[in-house]
């Protein structure tokens, strides 16, 4: 382990600290987003061809997984790494999911699935910068 100073610690928490952020907010974003997404194709783009009791049943996934994402947001301030492999494994879940049900859907949105997946990547290389600043210090997450 380095023996560092004051300052140069100082310097590497504050680091630290905006790579875990950096790694917390993709997660977030991709759960916000998706529940935004799916609700504004429920209500606005397909508003009038859903009756409202369909668009209560189609909501009810997306709320979940906004759920699962805001959990895994507030995880990643203990295990930033494995909440952003979580987050990918949870996001790609949810894709083949959905192309089991409709496998035109895999290729749906193609743009905005490869946008999530390298989203949370530079949010697991955040937490890998983390995590490794973290050991330069010698500290673990609080």
């Amino acid at each position: 382990m380095l023996n560092l100073q004051g300052t140069d610690k100082d310097a590497i928490r504050a680091e630290m600290s905006a790579e875990l952020k950096k790694a917390r907010a993709w997660i977030l974003a991709i759960g916000i987003i998706i529940f935004c997404t799916t609700a504004l194709f429920v209500y606005v783009v397909y508003g009038d061809l859903i009756p409202d009791s369909m668009k209560t049943k189609a909501m009810i996934p997306a709320s979940i997984l906004l759920a699962v994402f805001i959990g895994l947001w507030v995880f990643a301030k203990q295990q930033p790494k494995l909440a952003c492999i979580l987050a990918l494994v949870v996001f790609w879940g949810m894709v083949f999911y959905n192309a089991s049900i409709d496998p035109k859907s895999l290729a749906q949105g193609i743009i905005l699935k490869v946008f999530f997946t390298l989203a949370l990547i530079n949010g697991l290389k955040s937490a890998s910068r983390a995590e490794s600043l973290s050991k330069e210090l010698g500290e673990v997450f609080e």
